[in-house]
């Protein structure tokens, strides 16, 4: 018994509270009498005070549900009625009435001799299912008629899902429920024959032979019978090696693998995150509440290891799983809606990942989308709108600027000042850097002078995690010394070798060069000209230097704004003054580029976009 705001989680509070509102949901929809309520969380044994606690137990779950209505407002989900309460949500979003909605439409497709359609209905049905055998319901609720039922809704299902996956050729997909379903169904031969095809067509023959000993000693223990006809010439194929095709459904014995949500595209990265928990924690509380976030913050800061650290967290939530759909090389929105329709498993064009997406609860993460913000935008904003299960994480230099998106700025790992008081491990940045260098020269220690010039090199690079990791691997090859005179020019020289990532994770010339591509002509021009300003200046200094643009009058405040939205500045106050301040590298990219518009430094010019 679970209940998600978004993607998170609720605390539903003590057993029989819990058993309240899974006798409400089993009933979604319609009035439940408290007599009804009493019967199924109390049985016999209800004591004296039992009516007063269900009233006590659904106020406690309205204030759950609906924490920022005043109390008597809070009836949009538990209604009252004669003698009774209602859930009122929509039957799609209560997993059970889902399940069953799901399989009478897979139904209606298999009798229209619809496989393809059929199968991926009964997937999205199976997964929406954790446990067979409802252990957690029938300890908290006294209604074995409708438990039972369930159950053989779930087998009754499982057994066409396996039948359906196996005529598809697509025995290792539907392996894991074959398995659940032999162990929750021993008795049941269609169940162990269609196991044992999905383990022959998985190339497991030797043990579809074992499992059909294990069955036929079984049977002859159990009920003194011999294996029946569809069993005995599953076996027969099996020996024959026959391509043995499915009978009526299938499955095995053994522990049952857990079915998890699928993962689709870029997994989540093996790293464990450094001083990010504020953030992680920061980004799963907001998808708890909003359905649109973007993740921005300068380049290297680690905008998608954050992203899809949360959607790892997540994933067991979303019955839909999760897809992530990596933008760095997409140019345009039809580019960016094909790609997304195949990663969704449907044939480029078919139709509007919208309609792909429908009811599903699944989370997109649209990651790098700052050179594509206008296609993303086009793409993000029909499926929020038209697909409300669906939520959402863009990773980005720059937010999307819709009405309805919530933005977490990403910062460098710099320890905050709030807890510089009882800090006490090695800076974060300091941290990371040890890790990385670790792994790329194994037996590598660094004593505590060593750690001291870490930390200077880390100030260096403005504690950017791309930095840091690009100078950490630098010692595959060279010294601390040697490193530390290469960050005189980081830009031109931390660039170790690397593969399987995009260019513009490589090197810090390419990730910054990337912002800069993303600029339009005035701001582009705007912003070479803060390298004449010192790294941290005011709204007059700006506009001092933008006097004379080629591309017309330069609105200031509107500039700063938007290079400030663009994560090439930031901003802090002091004593009610706005300041602007930039990163060093940034600072450095700034300078470089502004000489080369005088022919000094010709290697980092760069074509107008």
């Amino acid at each position: 018994m679970q209940v998600h705001r978004g993607p998170v989680p609720i605390d539903l509070g003590p057993a029989k509270q819990r058993a309240v509102l899974a006798a409400l949901a089993l009933h979604v929809g319609h009035p439940v009498s408290i007599e009804s309520l009493l019967g199924m969380v109390w049985g016999t044994a209800q004591p004296v005070s039992a009516r007063q606690l269900v009233h006590t137990y659904v106020a406690r779950l309205r204030r759950l549900l609906e924490p920022d209505l005043p109390p008597r407002g809070r009836t949009n989900i538990i209604s009252s009625g004669p003698g009774g309460y209602r859930l009122m949500t929509s039957r799609e979003l209560v997993d059970v009435t889902r399940f069953e909605l799901l399989y009478r439409q897979a139904k209606q497709f298999l009798s229209a001799d619809e496989s393809q359609r059929t199968f991926e209905l009964l997937g999205e049905a199976m997964r929406l299912w954790r446990d067979p055998d409802l252990t957690e319901l029938s300890s908290l609720l006294n209604s074995p008629e409708r438990l039972d039922l369930l159950r053989r809704m779930w087998s009754d299902a499982a057994l066409d899902y396996v039948r359906t996956g196996l005529d598809l050729r697509q025995a290792a997909t539907v392996l894991p429920i074959a398995r659940r379903l032999a162990a929750t169904e021993p008795m049941n031969e269609l169940a162990q024959a269609q196991y044992m095809v999905a383990l022959e067509q998985t190339g497991r023959r030797a043990a579809a032979v074992r499992h059909f000993d294990d069955i036929r000693v079984m049977l002859k223990a159990e009920l003194g019978v011999r294996p029946g006809t569809e069993l005995s010439d599953a076996y027969r194929a099996v020996l024959a090696g026959d391509d043995p095709m499915p009978v009526r459904a299938g499955v095995a014995s053994a522990p049952a693998d857990p079915v998890r949500p699928p993962w689709r595209g870029r997994g989540p990265g093996l790293m464990q995150l450094i001083y990010r928990e504020r953030d992680l924690n920061a980004v799963i509380s907001i998808l708890a509440e909003q359905r649109l976030l973007t993740i921005t913050g300068p380049p290297g800061c680690g905008k998608s290891t954050l992203a899809l650290c949360a959607a790892a967290c997540l994933r067991d939530n979303l019955p839909g799983g999760v897809a992530v759909l990596d933008c760095a090389e997409i140019t345009h929105a039809a580019q960016l809606e094909r790609r997304l329709s195949t990663l969704l498993g449907a044939e480029p064009g078919s139709a509007a990942p919208s309609r792909l997406l429908g009811d599903q609860q699944i989370l997109i993460v649209f990651d790098d989308v700052e050179h594509v913000i206008d296609a993303c935008v086009e793409v993000v904003d029909d499926i929020v709108r038209a697909c409300r299960n669906v939520s959402v994480v863009v990773t980005s230099r720059e937010p999307l600027g819709v009405p309805y998106e919530t933005v977490w700025r990403l910062r460098p790992l710099r320890v905050s000042s709030a807890d510089e008081p009882h800090w006490t491990a090695e800076p974060p940045a300091v941290q990371l850097f040890a890790r990385r260098a670790a792994q790329v020269s194994p037996g590598l220690r660094l004593d505590s002078d060593q750690m001291r010039t870490v930390a200077g090199l880390c100030e260096q690079l403005d504690d950017l995690p791309l930095a840091v990791e690009l100078a950490a691997e630098c010692l595959a090859t060279e010294t601390l010394d040697q490193l530390v005179r290469r960050v005189d020019d980081p830009l031109r020289d931390l660039q170790p070798p690397r593969r399987g990532l995009p260019l513009h994770h490589r090197s810090l010339q390419a990730a910054l060069l990337r912002s800069l591509n993303c600029l339009e002509r005035q701001e582009r021009w705007c912003f070479l000209r803060l390298g004449a300003l010192p790294l941290t200046f005011c709204a007059a200094k700006a506009e001092a230097v933008w006097k004379s643009s080629p591309y017309g009058p330069v609105d200031s405040r509107l500039m700063l704004m938007r290079l400030v939205d663009k994560s090439l500045l930031f901003v802090r106050r002091d004593r009610g003054v706005p300041l602007y301040g930039k990163l060093r590298l940034v600072h450095r990219l700034a300078t470089d580029l502004g000489m080369t518009e005088r022919g000094k430094y010709g290697a980092y010019a760069v074509a107008a976009p």
